[in-house]
């Protein structure tokens, strides 16, 4: 297949939020209790048929987490056409964290879309950031939400293809 459209998606968040999880779901449709933590950058690929627009093909930048990798962010955003940032339902602290991630990528890439996942809504015991704390910030800083999670697969697809459209209309709509 000749991909109409490659574009270039980033994953974001703290380090074990899910990130990694979340494209092996999407890609694979498989879930592993145990990833090793993502050191630098995990590149991956995937073909999909986008209603309106035809073949695209992915690329999927899964991002390392850890304070670390922090000062090879801006060279890991450079031509990214958006982004998921990620935080761990969970995790307070993840999701604390957030503006930083949209902070670095709208540095990087100013007016590309970004989808915010508050992922392991299956963990339901333990969550501490509700539906509606998440969708309050997306709305104030003008992103996408999505609830995933990559365990069961719950709009971990739904994620993508939304991602991608939008990324695909803000194409069309430059172009």
């Amino acid at each position: 297949m000749e991909a109409k459209y490659i574009i270039k998606i980033c994953l974001l968040g703290e380090a074990n939020v899910g990130k990694t999880s979340l494209v092996y779901r999407f890609i694979e449709n498989k879930f592993r209790e145990n990833y090793k933590s993502t050191l630098g950058v995990n590149l991956l690929k995937k073909d999909m048929e986008i209603e309106q627009y035809g073949d695209v093909s992915a690329q999927i930048w899964d991002l390392g987490g850890q304070e670390s990798f922090r000062s090879l962010r801006s060279l890991y955003l450079e031509g990214a056409n958006g982004a998921f940032v990620v935080y761990d339902m969970t995790s307070k602290k993840t999701f604390e964290k957030i503006d930083e991630w949209v902070h670095d990528f709208r540095d990087a890439r100013e007016d590309a879309p970004i989808i915010l996942i508050g992922n392991k809504s299956d963990l339901e015991k333990q969550i501490k950031i509700t539906e509606s704390e998440s969708r309050e910030y997306a709305n104030t800083n003008n992103l996408g939400m999505v609830i995933t999670s990559a365990k069961t697969g719950q709009n971990v697809e739904e994620a993508f293809t939304e991602l991608t459209k939008k990324i695909l209309d803000q194409i069309s709509n430059n172009s």
